[in-house]
């Protein structure tokens, strides 16, 4: 009951200290009234247990992503799968080049641009280039 090296000393505690003894004493009592308890019989409950259905396991994001896009049933009516990944970096890039300018500016000063052409019209001798 005690460990062989304890022994010694425990049964001297035992024996100088009446609170301990009377604690073993009761340790004892529900001790003795613990094993009057019978336990009810479960017949097959193991068998029960053992040959239940287990849960479908959980599979990882990559396989579930995996066997979306490429079914093993079925491939040909399940094409667009595929073609619908393919598509989303196009998708992407589109989106990201509408929001973003990435420095290049699109504000175009229109009296510059009509400034330049008239310019570039003066220069030009439109009254000999008729043959």
């Amino acid at each position: 009951m005690w460990p062989e090296d304890l022994r010694e000393d425990l049964e001297a505690f035992l024996a100088k200290n009446e609170s301990a003894r009377s604690l073993l004493s009761e340790y004892s009592q529900l001790e003795q009234s613990l094993d009057k308890i019978a336990v009810p019989d479960f017949p097959g409950l193991e068998t029960r247990v053992l040959n239940q259905a287990l849960s479908p396991r959980q599979q990882s994001l990559f396989v579930s992503l995996i066997s979306w896009l490429l079914p093993t049933e079925n491939f040909g009516a399940n094409l667009w799968r595929p073609a619908l990944a393919a598509c989303l970096p196009l998708v992407f890039g589109i989106v990201l080049g509408n929001y973003y300018s990435f420095g290049i500016s699109s504000e175009v000063d229109e009296f510059d641009y009509w400034e330049d052409e008239l310019a570039m019209i003066a220069l030009t001798d439109i009254s000999e280039s008729e043959d």
